[in-house]
């Protein structure tokens, strides 16, 4: 969790990301024009928020921290879910900027990522409530497996694009899209 929201607080911030993904929270229509900038503004600042905590707790051993990282991931994986819900019942396939730049419209794959993210973080909350001391092994072995999750479902759009058939353009093979 912490690599999945680390990874995507910094590919919204700086030069042409901030304003691709300010661009993007305009095309949802989702919210009135007014409260766009601040949601948006709420998101970049929540995300290293969640990945911060989610650090803290390992590197620390604080145990609110990791129920708020938990907590925190939860509750905002369940409002981009609700919105991208939205949007596609909606028929809006505004690219996806959950990680920056990205150009891959919303799809029900991105429910999906959404889905295994969230599970993952009632799993994670469940532990860190029940409390008790992580042993030094176990924290590594889940750090590692848990930082490798986390980059392929950073990259959670080219995986799918790489199973999808390819499409024919003329006489050859255009690719994936």
């Amino acid at each position: 969790m912490c690599v999945v929201f680390g990874v995507s607080a910094a590919g919204k911030l700086g030069g042409g990301r901030w304003r691709a993904f300010m661009a993007s929270t305009g095309l949802l229509r989702l919210l009135p024009p007014s409260l766009r900038t601040w949601a948006a503004g709420a998101v970049v600042v929540a995300e290293p928020a969640i990945a911060a905590a989610l650090a803290g707790a390992v590197v620390l051993g604080d145990p609110l921290a990791e129920v708020a990282g938990f907590a925190g991931a939860a509750a905002l994986l369940m409002v981009f879910t609700g919105a991208i819900v939205m949007s596609l019942r909606r028929g809006d396939r505004t690219p996806c900027r959950c990680f920056g730049a990205g150009a891959t419209p919303l799809g029900w794959p991105h429910v999906m990522r959404n889905a295994v993210l969230l599970i993952v973080a009632g799993v994670g909350l469940a532990g860190a409530a029940a409390g008790g001391a992580p042993q030094p092994g176990a924290a590594l072995v889940s750090g590692v497996a848990g930082g490798a999750f986390g980059l392929l479902l950073v990259r959670f759009d080219d995986l799918v694009d790489l199973f999808r058939p390819a499409t024919r353009v003329g006489d050859g093979v255009r690719g994936n899209r």
